[in-house]
């Protein structure tokens, strides 16, 4: 169970699944992520390639309709691969932050309290990441079978099959897809899988730091409320510091707020370039998805899978947008924890570490893209706002 509480790890099971599919879990050997690497990157990068090359080969030849058939799933394989890279590039960060969840769930779990609320922040992350992934493979579903129904349909005798056979990408202007038909087929099946897969296994994951995170926050609140237990009008303003029991209590509670700070540090100075590229993808991908469903609501097959295309963007984006809004939310219930407590009745010292922590609980802890665009629920509507507009725009160029 690489270390962890047999307690937590069935939290972890599932995104460790996940990522050691794609051969990223931070405690797997190098012989398994080898392993892993010699199947799965040569379908990820081949099919990016493909949808390149067809991107590319479109607009040469001056094809405009296959070009913009071509150009969000390209966008879309490009968020994908900056997830894959960025838990490649900051592997030693996502282990750091793996083994602190280690740490802290054998240190907070031996309270009743504290191991109460690690499991309730625990489960709201198990609960998401089967959902977040049922939803994902779920709404690809229509995008993946439709190549498939025509064939299938003229094999049982409802539909007669006439002209170029489909695939999932437009590649035609880049290889002969008459002559490769079936393994071009076959390999973007495997190479979408691949790419949701990525999808869950990295944003699952971080979400998990989160809901570590906003437990850490709980069990900051609870310790606050609690750092002065019993009710003392005769209160030693100047105790020994050894002997002041509130005094080391709000002492613990410092020690723990720093831990907070840099654990969301951590989780930021990890993904924030990332999530400014996945930014960028998934706006130009709900636009044009957007777009190309619109623009097919003739072709209800083709419509139907660019819808799908769009929901799931919108999916992703919500679920980056949910997470920042729970560290932020979580990080602002820090200063009510902080003077909700009874430090009216403890010692000077407790007192002027209780300062320190408001003082340092002004200070906004949030997930950036970048640094610049901060991930919230306010952002993720002007995000789709936006998105919408573009695609007003494209489509008065129709």
């Amino acid at each position: 169970m690489d270390g962890m509480e047999k307690s937590q790890y069935e939290y972890l099971r599932l995104n460790k699944f996940f990522l050691f599919l794609i051969g990223q879990w931070p405690y797997q050997t190098v012989r398994d992520k080898v392993l892993v690497g010699l199947f799965f990157l040569p379908i990820t990068s081949t099919l990016a390639i493909l949808q390149g090359g067809g991107l590319i080969s479109s607009f040469n030849v001056g094809d405009t309709d296959a070009f913009m058939e071509s150009f969000a799933p390209f966008i879309i394989a490009c968020m994908c691969i900056s997830k894959f890279i960025n838990f490649v590039y900051n592997a030693e960060q996502m282990k750091k932050l793996l083994d602190t969840m280690r740490n802290d769930w054998k240190k907070y779990s031996l309270s009743n309290d504290e191991l109460e609320i690690l499991t309730r922040n625990y489960a709201v992350g198990k609960r998401i990441t089967i959902n977040f992934a049922t939803f994902l493979y779920g709404s690809m579903t229509p995008f993946m079978v439709m190549p498939s129904l025509p064939q299938a349909a003229e094999r049982l005798g409802f539909y007669n099959l006439s002209g170029e056979r489909q695939l999932m990408f437009r590649v035609e202007h880049f290889l002969d897809t008459e002559k490769y038909y079936y393994p071009l087929l076959i390999h973007s099946y495997f190479g979408t899988v691949a790419f949701i897969t990525i999808t869950v296994a990295c944003d699952s994951m971080i979400l998990l730091y989160v809901q570590h995170e906003c437990a850490l926050c709980e069990i900051l609140g609870y310790r606050l409320r609690n750092f002065v237990k019993d009710d003392n009008t005769d209160i030693d303003l100047y105790p020994n510091k050894d002997e002041d029991t509130p005094y080391q209590n709000a002492r613990t509670c410092v020690i723990l707020h720093k831990h907070i700070i840099e654990f969301a540090k951590t989780i930021e100075d990890a993904n924030t370039l990332s999530f400014l590229f996945q930014l960028g993808f998934n706006l130009m991908g709900v636009s044009f998805t957007q777009f190309q469903a619109i623009a097919n609501i003739d072709t209800p097959n083709k419509s139907l899978s660019f819808a799908s295309f769009t929901v799931c963007l919108l999916c992703i984006i919500l679920l980056d947008s949910w997470r920042g809004q729970q560290i932020s939310d979580s990080a602002c219930r820090i200063f009510e924890y902080t003077t909700s407590g009874k430090w009216y009745q403890s010692s000077i010292n407790s007192r002027k570490l209780i300062s320190i922590m408001l003082s340092k609980s002004t200070v906004p802890i949030k997930l950036t893209a970048g640094r610049i665009y901060a991930l919230n629920l306010k952002n993720f509507t002007a995000v789709v706002k936006t998105s919408f507009s573009y695609c007003m725009v494209l489509c008065s160029f129709q």
